[in-house]
């Protein structure tokens, strides 16, 4: 596995959110899709710069990959996309940004079908070291616990690294089944697991002018922040689907197909998704939305509770 960095510069006017939308496919091959994803750019120390990685998965021997990305932000009621980059990774432009990360084997298992993956600060224990090397995986419930299912190794820097972990390694009737998150800290630390659970969340339309809607949402420090696309309850149609939005190569046709799909649902609508975090954690969250103005046009917004955040715990 791969860790790439990117940065955003703010600008003069301060976003409300930023995004960084990527594919991967190996190079020679631009059709052949092995990797997409939206993440959330954090911002850093330094006022007005935010940086993130991206866990891109090893090229085969011989091979680079082919990596496409673009930026969203949301600010002003308005979403702003920037132009498409793309790079070779390996490569001259991005050696001072990407640092190997180590695993063994085949590496860590990946998420089921259909599913991707989220970001949590690994949740090390007191007592352990915040420091040095931590070794961490994923098993099913009824796999065995073993260190050897931590097959990706990761330096600490004074803290807990933020991680990606599957959203579920199996589905069961549509709901994502729970596992477990190992971690073992330090050269001879003891193994420790974490069961990863899931909660189903809606938001509800109830004038018909939601268009698209998103679900903000991290733990209670909002270390690792994470964006999950939502979709009405019961949607069917493959033209104007969700999960397509931020990659549509024509936006506006995009939106106006979306917009003609969720129409055909009855109000009120309800939008869902799932959040996923360790048992017994609390997950905050709030909802980014895309709005049909009365004039036609689109505008972007925030659902809250009350000017904060709406809590849950897993």
């Amino acid at each position: 596995m791969l860790a790439l960095r990117r940065v955003f510069i703010d600008g003069a006017d301060r976003p409300e959110l930023v995004l960084l939308h990527y594919t991967v496919a190996l190079e020679g091959a631009p059709d052949r899709e092995i990797a997409r994803a939206s993440r959330v750019i954090p911002p850093s120390a330094e006022p007005g710069r935010r940086e993130t990685r991206l866990f891109l998965p090893s090229p085969p021997p011989g091979r680079r990959l082919r990596l496409r990305y673009f930026f969203s932000t949301v600010g002003g009621g308005a979403e702003w996309f920037s132009p498409v980059y793309e790079t070779a990774v390996p490569g001259e432009d991005v050696s001072e940004d990407l640092a190997p990360v180590e695993e063994e084997g085949t590496g860590n298992l990946l998420p089921a079908a259909g599913l991707g993956m989220f970001r949590l600060r690994l949740p090390l224990r007191g007592g352990e070291p915040r420091t040095g090397p931590v070794r961490y995986g994923f098993g099913a419930m009824r796999k065995k616990p073993s260190p050897d299912l931590c097959r990706a190794r990761i330096p600490m820097d004074a803290g807990a690294p933020v991680v990606e972990v599957p959203e579920a390694l199996s589905v069961l009737k549509g709901r994502p089944m729970p596992f477990f998150l190992y971690h073992v800290a330090g050269e001879k630390g003891p193994l420790v697991a974490d069961k990863i659970n899931c909660a189903r969340l809606t938001l509800q339309d109830n004038e018909g002018e939601v268009v698209c809607a998103r679900l903000f949402w991290g733990d209670s420090s909002w270390d690792a922040q994470n964006l999950s696309v939502m979709e009405v309850k019961k949607f069917s149609s493959g033209e104007g689907r969700a999960s397509n939005g931020f990659f549509a190569e024509d936006r506006e046709a995009f939106l106006r197909a979306r917009s003609k799909a969720v129409s055909r649902h009855p109000l009120p609508r309800t939008f869902e998704t799932f959040v996923y975090g360790p048992a017994g954690s609390v997950v905050e969250y709030c909802f980014q939305v895309l709005l049909r103005r009365a004039d036609g046009s689109m505008g972007a917004g925030w659902r809250n509770h009350n000017g904060g955040n709406w809590k849950v715990t897993l």
